[in-house]
């Protein structure tokens, strides 16, 4: 899965640099930020962070970031399709729908960050598995005035695993409890809502 997902961002007409690391002993943003520190993002127009087990659509970048722009979002991530893992219900595709705004994007499996959000954003806070990460980017959102959406012309597969299946969601739980205790964030009703629903593009 992950070789066909470097295949396919390959085929977009944007100039796209993809860096990977294994998992090895360290958590998934302890891993985002070591790829970051050998990679910035300061240049580039967009960060977009890939899980390896998710299925793409042809041509998916150069629509996602289409309508991304389309719609001056700064924080987006695609739809899941009707069969895919996803922890919220919000980001399930919805029907005779192109893109959502929303005051809420997740931690995976596709997230996407302008530029603007660099500068708040990056590097990300030293977590392991991040939970709750997303619900604090909310309410960074909110105060900065950023757009945050979910592309529902563009979804994706999220077939390989639900979340928490090759990790303790345990300790994920009280990561997240601990990092939100001392941080502004949105509560999870918050985070289901849908603020505007575009039908066309």
């Amino acid at each position: 899965m992950a070789a066909a997902i470097g295949d396919e961002l390959a085929r977009s007409r944007h100039s796209v640099h993809l860096h990977t690391a294994p998992p090895g002993e360290r958590g998934r943003f302890e891993n985002l930020n070591a790829l970051l520190q050998r990679h910035p993002a300061g240049g580039h127009d967009w960060l977009i962070l890939i899980d390896d087990d998710i299925a793409l659509p042809d041509g998916f970048l150069d629509r996602f970031l289409f309508l991304a722009e389309r719609f001056g979002l700064d924080l987006a991530q695609p739809a899941h399709r009707a069969a895919s893992h996803a922890a919220w219900r919000v980001t399930r595709r919805q029907p005779f729908s192109v893109a959502r705004e929303t005051p809420f994007v997740e931690i995976g499996p596709l997230t996407a960050f302008s530029a603007r959000t660099f500068s708040e954003l990056l590097p990300f806070p030293p977590l392991r598995m991040g939970w709750g990460l997303d619900l604090h980017w909310a309410a960074l959102a909110a105060r900065h005035g950023w757009r945050c959406g979910i592309l529902d012309a563009v979804s994706i597969l999220h077939s390989a695993a639900p979340a928490a299946s090759t990790y303790s969601r345990r300790e994920a739980i009280a990561e997240a409890r601990a990092f939100l205790a001392e941080r502004p964030y949105l509560t999870a009703e918050q985070a289901q809502r849908t603020l505007r629903t575009h039908r066309r593009w």
